[in-house]
């Protein structure tokens, strides 16, 4: 009797053992369901940054792109630029409101240039100046900063070529804001005053697909490549002093 007693216990313990596993067993899968959808719902929920501006560039895109500036050579000029055509006192505006406009005033109170800046000038401002500098580049903190719609900065840039075609006005296009400054809206503000410029400075990055140069070399326009922006100061003090 004592020994089936003890068979009855050994076998009562081991279906206990088994009931246990089992309910460990079910516990668990959905800890491991859950592991395995942590990275889809991680990888949704990230955003690759594109900036603040409707940029074309991809900088993890390969593009056949030779840059010809750098750290030892900072201003590359294709073309002859005539120093003589750019007279003062000189204008200093900006289309799409970008900060590159206020690095522009920066450059010619350093250099020491008769001039005014204003970002938001109207077209009637242009009146007497000979020369007007045009900094180029959408940025959308900019134009919510000076309260202006895209729409109402376009009519604007519209409005002053249409003055400047109108009368004698010599225009240097400044793009100097580089790759992070190409979009839709910064290369129609490009294009429409390349039109009429007899200079071209560009930060050398944002012609990664050579827009810049190859409307240069088309039109037969001098256009100065700078490394960074900063070296926009070394092209107008080679031109105003």
């Amino acid at each position: 009797m004592k020994k089936l007693a003890l068979l009855i216990l050994a076998v009562a313990l081991i279906f206990t053992f088994a009931s246990c596993s089992k309910g460990s067993s079910s516990s668990a899968a959905p800890s491991a369901s859950a592991s395995a959808s942590a990275p889809a719902a991680d990888s949704a929920a990230t955003t690759p940054s594109t900036g603040t501006v409707d940029s074309e560039y991809d900088p993890n895109k390969t593009v056949d792109f030779v840059q010809q500036t750098s750290e030892d050579k900072r201003v590359v000029t294709i073309g002859t630029i005539d120093k003589s055509l750019y007279k003062q006192p000189v204008f200093v505006t900006s289309f799409g409101q970008s900060t590159d406009a206020a690095m522009l005033d920066t450059v010619m109170k350093r250099i020491g240039v008769d001039y005014v800046y204003n970002a938001t000038a109207t077209a009637e401002a242009m009146k007497g100046y000979k020369t007007v500098i045009i900094a180029v580049g959408a940025s959308t903190k900019g134009l919510g900063a000076a309260g202006i719609s895209e729409a109402d900065e376009t009519a604007r840039a519209k409005a002053i070529m249409e003055y400047i075609n109108s009368n004698e006005i010599e225009v240097i296009c400044c793009h100097i804001g580089g790759s992070a400054r190409r979009g839709t809206l910064s290369d129609l503000y490009s294009d429409m005053v390349m039109e009429k410029a007899s200079l071209i400075v560009l930060k050398e990055d944002a012609n990664f697909d050579y827009k810049f140069t190859k409307y240069a070399e088309e039109h037969k326009k001098p256009i100065s490549l700078i490394y960074a922006t900063k070296d926009a100061l070394t092209v107008f003090t080679e031109i105003f002093q």
